[in-house]
């Protein structure tokens, strides 16, 4: 019991709609995963490299203002109230040419003049020419951001531009986001799960039901039909499985149809031999000659009943759809003659008359056995269903192209509403058969 179900369990880990789950679940997690990292942890460094972006491209504006001709400091007054920055413009001697403080005490550049020195050699030293800094300010215990520029060449500076600006903490806003990140990731994940569940069930559909043909085929349910619509790959496996359904389906439709033959072309050999068994045991077995010939048709018919025998070992039948046919040429009239003198039983001992009409001029190719096994059953058909007088008639009617062969008996014949049935295999109309 447990064992059946560990393999259940294991079959439902395997299953499709559970490795959709599964996979879409890592995924949203992923997802989740990697906008907490963005928004609690790489948040405050990307709002520091914003601000430094932010603070460059306001000393260019500056720059660019600083060097038209006729410009006026309301421009310079507004790109820094505007973005809450304090700017100071300094000459290459450390004069100030410019100032505006948006600050007020929190501003660095107007509040520690010991340190303005140091921000000018930082900016002449750098490569660039520009200097940043986070300083905190220890008076209002928070961090700014500074920002230093040489304005002109190293051999030849015309100044320095300083600006100045507040960094906010972020402390308190990254709290804030993270209840609301928890909020929003457990939302995802309930939707999460609704969304897989649909997901896996609308891609696991078509192939249940593909499964469940399958099941059926394999309990030899040949009529199933394989459903796969949904996708062009499970359309494209119901078309081959609904192939295959067909070729197996012709497969046990050979397979029948051979044993029904084999089966129907056995019993007259077997009533045959039987029959001449137990007239020389009953009738011929003092008398020589009697006895030898009906020992002679036991033994043609023990040949027959061996040759068909080989037919059923004959496995290429139900492979290719057809027998493979052994045809040489013969007498077409003596070989009918041949097959009557098997039916002397049924005269002797039934009173059955057989009229027979040949032609020993007509000669044709075929496998004997098989045309045997023909004559065999019209003549068996007759006989079952000849009238009262016991009559039937066989006749050979011959012309330069063919070879017409009659076998007629005078029985009722088939009803009208009974013709539609003649080519149905084995069929027997049971009230007219004697």
């Amino acid at each position: 019991m447990a064992e059946s179900k560990n393999h259940a369990l294991k079959k439902s880990v395997r299953s499709i709609r559970f490795t959709v789950w599964i996979y879409f679940a890592i995924f949203i997690i992923s997802i989740i995963i990697m906008i907490w990292i963005s928004f609690t942890v790489s948040l405050e460094a990307t709002y520091r490299t914003q601000k430094t972006d932010d603070i460059t491209s306001i000393a260019n504006y500056i720059l660019t203002q600083w060097a038209e001709e006729g410009f006026t400091t309301d421009s310079l007054d507004r790109i820094a109230h505007d973005n809450e920055t304090c700017v100071l413009i300094q000459d290459r001697y450390g004069l100030s040419v410019y100032s505006y403080d948006i600050m007020g005490k929190n501003c660095l550049l107007h509040s520690s003049g010991s340190s303005l020195a140091e921000y000018r050699r930082k900016a002449y030293e750098s490569p660039t020419g520009i200097y940043y800094a986070e300083v905190r300010n220890s008076r209002f215990e928070n961090n700014t951001l500074i920002f230093s520029m040489l304005m002109g060449t190293k051999e030849n500076p015309t100044g320095y531009l300083m600006l100045n600006t507040s960094l906010e903490p972020l402390e308190s806003t990254v709290n804030i986001l993270r209840v609301q990140m928890l909020q929003v990731s457990l939302a995802m994940l309930a939707l999460a799960f609704g969304i897989s569940i649909f997901l896996s069930s609308l891609v696991a559909t078509p192939i249940v039901r593909i499964t469940r043909s399958a099941e059926k085929l394999a309990q030899g349910d040949y009529n199933v039909k394989f459903n796969g619509r949904g996708y062009t790959e499970t359309e494209q496996l119901a078309e081959t499985l609904n192939y295959a359904s067909n070729e197996i389906t012709k497969i046990d439709t050979m397979r029948r149809d051979l044993m029904a033959n084999i089966s129907h072309d056995l019993r007259t050999p077997l009533t045959m031999v039987k029959a001449y068994a137990e007239m020389i045991r009953d009738l011929s077995g003092d008398d020589p000659e009697k006895r030898d010939e009906h020992l002679g048709i036991i033994i043609e018919e023990s040949d027959r009943l061996a040759a068909l025998v080989n037919d059923i070992m004959d496995l290429t039948k139900l492979e290719n759809g057809s027998t493979e046919l052994h045809k040489e040429p013969f007498c077409v009239g003596a070989r009918l003659r041949e097959i009557m003198t098997r039916y002397t039983l049924l005269s002797e001992r039934d009173g059955y008359k057989f009229h027979i009409s040949t032609d020993d001029e007509a000669w044709s190719e075929a496998d004997l056995i098989k045309f045997d096994q023909i004559i065999y059953n019209l003549v068996n058909n007759a006989v079952n269903y000849s009238g009262e007088d016991k009559t039937v008639y066989i006749m050979q009617i011959s012309t330069p192209k063919t070879i017409k062969i009659s076998v007629t008996d005078t029985g009722d014949g088939i009803s009208e509403e009974l013709m539609p049935l003649i080519f149905d295999r084995y069929y027997r109309a049971e009230k007219h058969k004697r």
